[in-house]
């Protein structure tokens, strides 16, 4: 059993607030959270972002191996949480000087713990270049030696398990939770919102938005033709060709002014838009909407999510979720009171499971045990 409220907690991410990176994000709320559990919570970073922080992070934050050289030197027992993807910390997708400090780390003292969330693992294609099935190799090689030096290991999604087993001799794996990055002033703000009919959203990456628009584009049709959609919002940078190829699939299928690509926009304007749109479109499968932040940060908010989601997925919960059929069926379907049923039942299931006291509740179980 490990003790943790007498040990420090040191959390290593690729950067910190306020650099856009969703690992890191995640990484630094859960630390936050973690707070309460450890002596002292500390956080490692592989760079430092440009931006300048208005007002002084909350945790002590430095270079993750100045961290890691310091608590050697203390000798103190420290508990060391790894996020991990394969060139967050060597473009390569072999970092020496992390794999070497990992090791001293471990060796210095019997009390020393690695755990390691892996957000992302390898490219599993099959077609790849010459060069990208090189960095492959290294990833792998990466990962396999990561996995030995590791107390616990654990991922989001299942395919992510699979392929962590695949190449690890007789260790578990275990299922993480993913919060929101993005959150409401105060929880029940998505429940008493006024929502704007005909007022759509999609949301994240420019590719994951063209992807999401491709797919649904049968529904979108006919739910503009029957009048149920009257603008989509396109929240998350533009300034691509994946951007460009969205906004010409609107303008050729729709016209003019029917898409509106809003751009990266601050944390409280996106949640802004949550709380006044009158459902949102997803076009991921059941198990990449595990490591959703943008799921989870609709589910947060309350927002209505259409998605082709089984109806008996339980994490998250695919009866909460509206599938296309079901709009073809009953254009009402959001504003009626099963629709309001869901709605209520999606936001329950985000503040009890994916807040992030539940997520370091979950993540301190796992790392004591």
């Amino acid at each position: 059993m490990n003790n943790s409220i007498n040990r420090q907690l040191i959390i290593i991410a690729p950067t910190c607030p306020p650099g856009v990176c969703g690992v890191s994000d995640h990484a630094y709320k859960t630390a936050l959270a973690l707070n309460k559990y450890y002596t002292s919570v500390k956080t490692g970073v592989e760079y430092f972002p440009e931006e300048i922080v208005d007002e002084p992070l909350s945790l002590t934050t430095a270079y993750w191996w100045l961290l890691v050289e310091q608590c050697i030197k203390d000798k103190a027992p420290v508990d060391l949480l790894l996020n991990y993807t394969p060139t967050s910390y060597s473009k390569l997708g072999l970092p020496f000087n992390l794999l070497t400090a990992l090791r001293k780390f471990k060796n210095e003292s019997e009390k020393n713990h690695v755990f390691v969330f892996f957000h992302e693992t390898w490219d599993g294609s099959k077609n790849l270049k010459p060069h990208h099935r090189l960095r492959n190799v290294f990833i792998k090689y990466t990962i396999r030696l990561i996995c030995k030096l590791s107390d616990g290991i654990t991922v989001v999604t299942n395919e992510q398990k699979q392929k962590i087993e695949s190449i690890t001799v007789s260790q578990k794996v275990r299922l993480s939770m993913v919060g929101a990055n993005i959150l409401p002033f105060d929880k029940e703000y998505g429940l008493k919102s006024t929502r704007k009919p005909g007022d759509w959203i999609i949301f994240g990456l420019a590719h994951t938005r063209l992807w999401t628009l491709q797919q649904h584009l049968p529904l979108i049709k006919e739910l503009y033709e029957k009048g149920v959609i009257k603008k989509i919002y396109a929240i998350g940078p533009k300034n691509n060709h994946f951007a460009t190829q969205e906004l010409d699939l609107s303008v050729s299928t729709f016209g003019d002014g029917f898409l509106i690509q809003m751009g990266a926009l601050k944390h409280d304007e996106v949640s802004t838009m949550m709380l006044n749109a009158e459902a949102a479109l997803v076009g991921q499968n059941a198990d990449s909407l595990r490591k959703s932040g943008t799921f989870a940060a609709l589910s947060a908010h309350a927002v209505p999510v259409i998605c082709e989601a089984p109806l008996l997925l339980d994490e998250p919960p695919g009866y909460a979720i509206f599938r296309p059929h079901e709009l073809i069926n009953n254009l009402n379907i959001i504003s009626t009171t099963e629709g309001e049923k869901r709605r209520l039942l999606l936001h329950q299931w985000f503040w009890l499971t994916r807040s992030w006291e539940a997520i370091a509740l979950d993540m301190h179980t796992w790392i004591k045990s």
